[in-house]
């Protein structure tokens, strides 16, 4: 067991997962700013007194330093979590690269599909030369849900999440200083893992695909205990093995979805809809309010189009993935490969040996 350390971190987004995170890491102790852009949401946590827990934990949490100033969060901090939708990446980078100094230490919170590896690139364009631990995890810390600016709903601490940055050396770096607020957290192999360990773009945009005329009837429905049915579970399965035997071709043995609901939070089934319904965290989750939602324009983009790209490259199954993209693409009159992170070469080619190795 590690022992204790005090961090002093920033947390980028007082959205769904940034608010409960901030309040969780003063809740342990840390020293912990909140950055968001908008100014109004900042001054609604104020006005309220501080972040309220709700759920697993139940408490009011004084301390968090909230404020729209970036330089200003930047430099109270040393470990920066980014808790924003991925598509958010590129401007809030360039926003930090001015910023950004020696000590620094950045945890992409989910990365979602290369989120590490783009958000270097981002910073590099900005104008960033120093070299910092740029890191991902392959899935939020927590479970959570805000309610409105001040309020937050924890449903569960992951019980297993991975980290890596794109060097060895960078991921315990992060990892050094995550271990003693999160005990969840395990250094992975590559960034190869965590980028391809995507579970949302899985659970999330086939499942609203399906169900886009109850989304647009404005019809309330559990995202996970109803959206996905027995027949809606069975195309994930079909889907999420294209992406293990992606993971594969690299080297790396990823657990399926199924395994991963076991592995995060302690269930099983003999099939991927049976673990879902096992899955109490899920309960209370409920369908997008919009079909304009992040399960769509975050998963797709930033999950779907990089992992179908690097299957096409890598010449392993991805009928299913490019089903997934022609049917938004259909639906939503949109070409979300272009809108995505679809240049994925370079990452590919990094990789290799790795792969020419295992084929040996």
């Amino acid at each position: 067991m590690q022992k204790r350390k005090n961090i002093n971190y920033c947390v980028i987004g007082a959205g769904h997962g940034g608010q409960a995170l901030a309040a969780y890491l003063q809740y342990l102790g840390n020293t912990t700013v909140l950055y968001n852009r908008t100014k109004i949401v900042i001054d609604q946590i104020k006005s309220y007194g501080g972040i309220e827990l709700q759920g697993m934990i139940n408490t009011m949490v004084k301390g968090v330093y909230a404020t729209s100033n970036l330089k200003d969060a930047l430099d109270r901090s040393d470990v920066i979590m980014v808790c924003i939708p991925a598509h958010a990446h590129q401007d809030i980078a360039s926003k930090m690269a001015k910023y950004l100094k020696p000590n620094h230490k950045i945890v992409i919170n989910p990365g979602r599909t290369l989120g590490a590896f783009m958000f270097t690139k981002y910073l590099r364009e900005a104008g960033l030369e120093i070299d910092l631990p740029i890191a991902e995890t392959d899935t939020f810390t927590l479970t959570s849900r805000k309610v409105r600016p001040g309020v937050s709903q924890v449903f569960a601490r992951k019980k297993l999440v991975q980290v890596a940055a794109l060097t060895p050396e960078h991921t315990m770096s992060v990892y050094d200083d995550l271990i003693h607020s999160f005990p969840m957290m395990r250094p992975a192999e590559s960034v190869v893992v965590t980028s391809l360990a995507n579970i949302g773009m899985i659970f999330h945009p086939f499942a609203s695909l399906m169900n886009i005329g109850r989304i647009e009837c404005e019809e309330t429905y559990l995202h996970y205990k109803e959206g996905i049915t027995p027949t809606i579970a069975k195309f994930l399965e079909k889907l999420d093995l294209e992406r293990v035997q992606l993971a594969e071709y690299f080297g790396y043995p990823l657990h399926t979805a199924q395994q991963w609901l076991s592995d995060v939070y302690g269930v099983a089934s003999e099939n991927l809809y049976g673990s879902l319904q096992e899955t109490t965290q899920y309960n209370e989750i409920s369908s997008p309010d919009d079909i304009n939602t992040r399960y769509i324009f975050e998963d797709i983009p930033t999950g779907i189009v990089p992992i179908l790209e690097l299957a096409k490259l890598a010449n392993t199954p991805h009928k299913y993935l490019q089903l997934v993209l022609d049917l938004a693409n259909s639906l939503y009159g949109i070409d979300f490969r272009e809108i995505g992170r679809w240049d994925v070469e370079e990452f590919f080619n990094m990789h290799q040996p790795i792969a020419k190795e295992v084929a040996d």
